[in-house]
């Protein structure tokens, strides 16, 4: 994602309802479509984001390689 997706993604999910509302009435089905696929990025990039932390957290609680080879393995399924 480059700076201008980041900024429009910023715009969606900082809008109030009217302003969404407003946006949404002069959109065609491409800016939705681009929208709409802007949020299922950064939904990927929290979950992303989510394992990492659960590993991390998983792996500070360890004490030995074996535990922590044990946790990988769950996560990556």
């Amino acid at each position: 994602m480059n700076d201008h997706d980041r900024n429009n993604l910023n715009f969606l999910l900082n809008i109030d309802g009217e302003t969404f509302e407003d946006w949404y009435a002069q959109t065609d089905e491409d800016d939705r479509v681009y929208a709409q696929e802007l949020l299922a990025l950064a939904a990927e990039e929290l979950r992303d984001q989510a394992v990492a932390l659960r590993i991390e957290a998983e792996l500070s609680m360890m004490s030995t390689f074996e535990q922590a080879e044990a946790v990988i393995g769950k996560v990556k399924g």
